[in-house]
């Protein structure tokens, strides 16, 4: 308390004060004696120097100037003083202290110049003959008119130079002595008229670090007393209103976390006042500390900035959808709306994550299309066969049995479609009842094997087995593993040349079975890896519908190895074949 700045400086003023006062009163009383003391040095010169005159004038009117050196020596021992006479050029006639004829011209003096100008001229200096600090005072003695001669007398001031120090000396210490009194009371008023105020300032603290239960102990009952009382309820006024902004803020904070819609609010000059956390997510924004900041600079988004500005100029919400870049691409819809008031305060931006939705979209638009277009394939086919043998091929005996045959491969076609896409449905929904157990992948291979045999052989193709060392056991539905396998090997088969080689493996890796399906086929680009596994998407589209497949074999697979807690990948590159890995949970 006795150190914060507020108390240094009463302090130091009070301290200045104190010194300026003792400086001016030993000031004004020294200067006060030496006038005084000054007053009567030249007096009693005036008066010596004046008794002189008369006496050097008398002698000289007698001519009898080797008597004024007796007279000088004489005067000098009995007034103590100095005594020099000198002629009307300033030659010196007579001095107490020093051979006349050994001293120079004394006409250039301060004190002989304003004698000769005013009649008697004073001065105090240094003397240069007895090397003492001397008062001198100079009268003329004038005769018929003109300057007959110059009597000067000097007193030493030595020992009244020793009484004015002793005399400062006394005043310094009794000043000292005042102003150290002075300084300690100052000290002690200064302490009592702080207490209080720093009273005040530590609960002034206190509510501002958020204790709102301290009391303000002033009790006086002066202008500080008032001061406290008024802060103290200011202090219970500003407690309530505090915790009612701190159970709004909580409420809001906790709404605002929740949402899954990103939330952001906007001032007038458009600096951030509210940034949820889905609005950090969905527009990427990495900075933690984002209130008060400009939001382009938060943002980086000129979307997000340009649909506040148009918000600020309607008086209707502002809708509009975007993209945005990043790790994932989102669809973004925005609506920004203005806060009510006038001039308007902010803009409130509330984003959705659209991705979702326009995704599931194109998945049902592409679905339509490649369903409708799946099934108009072979009905068309159906249709044509149908008609040219109503209008008369039926009684063509050499082509009727081959148009029929036609009818029912596309009607095969049709129907292993239509199974495909309840089995797919089923699998998704759920709805599909898998026998979860241990099997065996020896087993499901080698009951697998034989049904594809007799086509490699016809496609010259080599399909071989690479049997681990061990059986390895997987938790899944055995007929579910069946129809993985199928899929896999039969695709590989379909999309391998002539000359080529298919090879089924399995191990175990890290507590997972892992079954392999490797072709030296035609292989996949990278950029298409990414959409094998959907609903009728062909790398080769002509060539699929060639070979007869749906489109719907691989996403099957995909559907099936996730409902068994499994995952599938796929590693390929274009004309060097490709290798289908499917990773499921291991058996005891």
């Amino acid at each position: 308390m006795w150190f914060s700045r507020l108390s240094v400086k009463l302090f130091l003023v009070y301290a200045a004060l104190n010194l300026g006062l003792a400086v001016a009163y030993v000031a004004l009383v020294a200067g006060w004696q030496r006038q005084l003391i000054q007053e009567q040095i030249e007096l009693r010169l005036r008066d010596t120097a004046l008794a002189l005159q008369g006496r050097v004038a008398d002698l000289l009117a007698d001519g009898r100037k080797d008597r004024l050196g007796d007279v000088a020596t004489e005067l000098s021992r009995t007034a103590g003083m100095r005594v020099t006479i000198t002629d009307p050029h300033g030659i010196v006639i007579a001095d107490s202290d020093q051979d006349p004829s050994l001293m120079e011209n004394h006409l250039q003096r301060w004190e002989f110049q304003e004698a000769a100008q005013r009649g008697i001229g004073k001065a105090v200096r240094l003397s240069n003959t007895v090397r003492r600090r001397m008062a001198y005072l100079a009268v003329r003695l004038d005769r018929e008119g003109q300057p007959a001669a110059y009597v000067r007398v000097a007193l030493p001031l030595e020992s009244i130079d020793l009484q004015l120090d002793a005399l400062h000396r006394y005043l310094w210490v009794s000043a000292s002595i005042v102003g150290g009194i002075a300084l300690v009371l100052t000290y002690l008023i200064t302490g009592r008229i702080m207490r209080p105020l720093y009273q005040l300032t530590d609960a002034a603290e206190a509510v501002a670090a958020g204790d709102y239960r301290q009391r303000l102990p002033v009790g006086t009952e002066d202008e500080i007393g008032t001061l406290a009382q008024a802060v103290d309820h200011m202090r219970r006024a500003l407690t309530r209103q505090v915790i009612a902004l701190q159970e709004n803020s909580q409420r809001l904070e906790t709404v605002l976390s929740s949402m899954l819609e990103g939330v952001l609010a906007v001032n007038a000059d458009q600096r951030v006042l509210i940034a949820n956390e889905a609005s950090r997510t969905l527009l990427g924004i990495e900075t933690r500390e984002v209130i008060g900041r400009p939001l382009l600079e938060v943002t980086r988004n000129r979307v997000v900035r340009e649909a506040v500005e148009e918000s600020f100029r309607l008086d209707e919400p502002y809708e509009f959808e975007f993209e945005v870049s990043g790790l994932q691409r989102r669809h973004l819809a925005l609506r920004a709306t203005r806060l009510p008031g006038e001039p308007c305060p902010g803009v409130v931006v509330v984003l959705y994550d659209v991705t979702d939705l326009r995704r599931l979209e194109n998945v049902r638009r592409e679905f339509v299309a490649n369903v409708s277009h799946e099934l108009k394939t072979p009905l068309a086919a159906i249709k044509a066969y149908a008609e040219t043998l109503r209008m008369g091929a039926i009684h063509d005996t050499q082509h009727n049995e081959q148009f029929v045959a036609r009818i029912e491969e596309q009607a095969d076609r049709l129907h292993q479609l239509i199974q495909d896409l309840l089995h797919l449905a089923r699998v998704e929904s759920g709805r599909e009842a898998f026998d979860i157990r241990d099997v065996s992948l020896r087993t499901v291979v080698e009951s697998c094997l034989p049904g594809y045999q007799e086509r490699a052989h016809a496609e010259q193709l080599t399909l071989d087995i690479e049997p681990f060392a061990t059986d390895v056991v997987v938790r899944a539905d055995e007929g579910g593993l069946g129809t993985i396998l199928d899929n896999l090997v039969g695709n590989a088969i379909q999309y391998t040349p002539p000359g080529g080689r298919v090879i089924i493996r399995w191990h175990a890796d890290r507590g997972s079975a892992v079954m392999e399906v490797e072709d030296t086929g035609v292989g996949i680009s990278l950029r298409e890896q990414a959409r094998i596994f959907e609903r009728f998407y062909r790398v080769d589209k002509a060539r699929s519908r060639e070979l007869g497949g749906t489109g719907l074999g691989l996403a099957i697979v995909k559907h099936l190895t996730q409902a068994f807690g499994g995952q599938v990948s796929v590693h390929s590159e274009p004309g060097k074949g490709s290798l289908f890995r499917v990773q499921l949970p291991m058996g005891q």
